[in-house]
């Protein structure tokens, strides 16, 4: 299981709108999907989560399971499994002195362990670069 923190000095409520109503505005460009650097990323509280290129391009990311604002969303997460096999994907956000501890916790999920294990790196820079454009963003 990868665990990676942040703390953002804002309320619970700004800093889950970030993630959930913002990722677009701020997510690193070396991670985003559809290699274009102004794509619309949805994380929608009905289900579904995407990148869409500016030419229309859309790749499905995941899908919402559970969407509690201000406190936490969980995502069955698409990237190097696919969406018959997701891993799993857990926002926590608690309010601390000074702001908002941001949680993303990311374990196997529905996916094998062995393919989790095979991409938990690439996982873990991930969520490193994400993490650090959301605290910047937040600022």
């Amino acid at each position: 299981m990868i665990v990676k923190s942040v703390v953002l000095r804002c309320e619970p409520a700004r800093a889950f709108a970030l993630f959930t109503q913002r990722a677009g505005e701020w997510w690193p460009s070396e991670r985003r999907h559809t290699h274009d650097d102004a794509s619309v990323i949805r994380i929608e509280p009905d289900g579904p989560f995407f990148e869409r290129a500016a030419d229309g391009t859309e790749v499905q990311l995941g899908r919402v399971r559970a969407f509690a604002p201000p406190h936490r969303l969980a995502l069955d997460w698409f990237p190097g499994t696919g969406p018959a096999e997701p891993t799993l994907v857990e926002v926590e956000f608690e309010p601390v002195d000074g702001g908002t501890r941001v949680t993303v916790s990311h374990g196997a999920g529905a996916a094998p362990q062995a393919t989790y294990d095979e991409n938990a790196g690439g996982y873990e820079r991930s969520w490193d670069l994400v993490l650090t454009a959301l605290e910047a963003f937040a600022s």
